[in-house]
């Protein structure tokens, strides 16, 4: 019983830190802000974050961000030539999300393989106990 507790806190450790990621607005990155322009709304991005852009144009992409200068966000492609340097201004910008942890998600996934783990133990027991002493 005690290497069954230590698989699972294991577990638990590995999906903690493999948790969920997912695009969110910028609006709702801490701090939170309604109503922010594009300008403000770059301050929250730290290099190295994962983003996607849309520009007015209708064209979008993404990349890795690296620095907001002269009104000019800067990154590197994240799809297709993945080292491209790209820039784009911001007043061409009509929408930014930023890649960042997904606490629901993370505990919904937690909470249903630790759910599912012991369901399956549950069922097995039965199993056994059924056919070691028959009903």
């Amino acid at each position: 019983m005690k290497n069954f507790r230590l698989i699972g806190l294991m577990l638990f450790i590995l999906m903690m830190g493999n948790s969920c990621k997912t695009y969110m607005s910028l609006e709702k990155v801490e701090p939170r802000s309604d109503s922010a322009s594009i300008a403000e709304q770059v301050q929250k991005l730290e290099p190295g974050d994962l983003i996607q852009v849309w520009q007015k144009s209708g064209s979008f992409k993404m990349m890795q961000f690296v620095s907001t200068e002269e009104g000019v966000i800067r990154g590197f492609g994240a799809t297709g030539n993945a080292g491209d340097p790209v820039s784009i201004r911001l007043e061409d910008i009509e929408k930014i999300k930023v890649k960042k942890v997904s606490v629901g998600k993370t505990v919904l996934l937690t909470g249903g393989i630790v759910a599912s783990v012991f369901l399956l133990w549950y069922i097995a027991t039965v199993i056994f106990i059924n056919a070691a002493f028959g009903s």
